[in-house]
């Protein structure tokens, strides 16, 4: 009697065989690293005017992610099943690093860049500036640091000194310059430019519960009072156009390190994946050769 012996695998079908192996294991890496670059980038460059859109996109996605699950689940593909897993779970990193970056840079950005810029703002006059983003306060401007409170809330210290005009005084504020640890307790306001001689350039800072109680000891202390319409914050730089720039450069700095570590995190993942999931094509199965039958 004969044995049974495995037909060689033609070389054509060997290689069209790896081809489709480094097919899938490249779609598993590069599909979901392409969702977080998308969502990534839609808060960077269209959440501030088009939040709506952006959601409906991210929804999108999610569609896309929970179809691949089905589609693998359903006929066991593991290339499906991978794409699937890691697109959701690039979905949701990507739009977790768009909502911090959004909150910690990109509103402050848009505040800036879309406020109006007022020229020769009299600290004395009590006027509405929601809209403002720069001020250039009129000529004679200084920050009053012999009336300078800092106020110490975890570990910090938020500095707040009135805003005021040379040669007159007034007991009623209208600007305050804050900052973060630049002060003393009670002097040296020495926050951004507000020492710089000829520097009378500020940006418009959110109000804050540190920067409020720090105003309410200065009222308190100082024997002054904050304006009926509302006093407002600021903080004196040089060149606010740079500081814009800097808040952008900061932010996409950030998004780029996070799309290249992700795509990092896909490549492992992919081939992590592509060696318990996919499966590469099964051999051919023995075929007999004739007379092997005893």
């Amino acid at each position: 009697g004969g044995g049974g012996s495995r037909e060689p695998v033609p070389p054509t079908l060997r290689l069209k065989r790896q081809r489709t192996r480094f097919t899938d294991i490249t779609v598993t890496i590069v599909l979901p690293w392409l969702v977080f670059f998308l969502v990534v980038s839609l808060f960077l460059f269209a959440y501030h005017d088009m939040k709506a859109v952006v959601w409906v996109l991210l929804s999108l996605c999610l569609v896309m992610a929970l179809l691949f699950l089905c589609l693998g689940c359903y006929s066991r593909h593991g290339t499906f099943l991978s794409v699937g897993y890691l697109c959701m779970t690039s979905l949701i990193v990507g739009a977790a690093v768009g909502i911090w970056l959004d909150q910690e840079y990109l509103q402050r950005y848009w505040e800036l860049d879309d406020g109006v810029e007022y020229k020769n703002v009299d600290p004395t006059e009590s006027r509405n500036l929601t809209d403002a983003g720069i001020l250039h306060f009129s000529a004679g401007t200084f920050v009053d640091d012999r009336r300078t409170i800092g106020f110490v809330h975890n570990g910090g210290l938020f500095c707040v000194a009135p805003v005021a005009l040379q040669a007159q005084r007034n007991d009623t504020v209208n600007f305050w310059a804050v900052g973060e640890d630049c002060c003393q307790m009670r002097s040296n306001f020495d926050c951004g430019s507000a020492r710089e001689l000829d520097v009378a350039t500020a940006v418009i800072e959110r109000p804050s519960k540190e920067y409020d109680q720090a105003i309410r000891e200065a009222v308190s202390v100082y024997g002054i009072s904050n304006s009926t319409e509302g006093s407002m914050l600021v903080s004196f730089v040089s060149d606010p156009q740079a500081l814009i720039g800097d808040i952008w450069d900061e932010a996409l700095t950030i998004a780029l390190i996070s799309m290249i570590m992700d795509l990092c995190m896909c490549a492992v993942s992919g081939l992590v994946l592509a060696k318990l999931l996919i499966q590469p094509p099964a051999e051919q199965q023995p075929l007999l050769k004739p007379g092997s039958i005893a």
